[in-house]
């Protein structure tokens, strides 16, 4: 395990280059969530759940069962934003988890480009509704639920609640109430959506079947 100076600093950066940070310029050839949490600091929820958000935010698909397996800890974490909890906590068998420096960036860099070209229009706006407890609980109900249906089994469904998620989580961490006003639209829009495939699927096995 590196030393903490070894890993991206949490600090003014912008999210992109927090990315591009533990996609090109960590140190080790492994990472482990202790070092996440470590190198992120006070923004830890944000960047938490960006990472393991952005992985199902890309137009591409994505290995099976991965949502479900990244939807976990989003689970968890949300669930703390939602109750008050300040910094992140996770059992000690996932902070001393490391996984291959390479395997973390295969998952995060296609979102880079997105992320650089959204934070275009990123800028500290109707910050009440992006920063404070109040703000921070209603942020992680709204990831809660996302997270929800981002870890339901559903061909298709997954890339409208990362994306609510991603928007969530880049508006609590540069302040930017509009994006927790989009990501609330988008949460909308995707529950209509899943339920839209739920119910395609449902009368397709029903065709089948019945």
């Amino acid at each position: 395990m590196s030393d903490q100076s070894d890993a991206p600093q949490a600090g003014p950066e912008k999210v992109s280059e927090i990315v591009a940070a533990i996609c090109d310029g960590w140190e080790d050839d492994r990472i482990s969530l202790d070092e996440l949490l470590r190198a992120f600091g006070l923004r830890s929820f944000g960047f938490l759940v960006l990472v393991f958000a952005l992985p199902n935010g890309i137009p591409a698909p994505i290995a099976p069962g991965l949502s479900a397996i990244l939807g976990a800890p989003l689970l968890l974490l949300s669930v703390q934003m939602l109750l008050g909890f300040k910094t992140p906590w996770f059992p000690a068998s996932w902070r001393a988890r490391s996984f291959a420096r390479k395997d973390v960036a295969k998952l995060l860099r296609p979102a880079l480009p997105y992320i650089v070209k959204l934070e275009r229009f990123i800028r500290p706006r109707f910050t009440h509704l992006a920063a404070g407890p109040l703000a921070s609980r209603l942020i992680g109900g709204l990831i809660l639920w996302n997270a929800i249906l981002l870890s339901l089994p559903i061909p298709f469904g997954n890339l409208i609640p990362a994306w609510a998620i991603i928007l969530a989580a880049l508006g609590q961490v540069e302040r930017d109430g509009a994006l927790v006003v989009a990501a609330a639209a988008s949460s909308i829009v995707a529950t209509g959506w899943v339920w839209f495939l739920l119910d395609v699927g449902l009368a397709i096995l029903d065709r089948i079947f019945g």
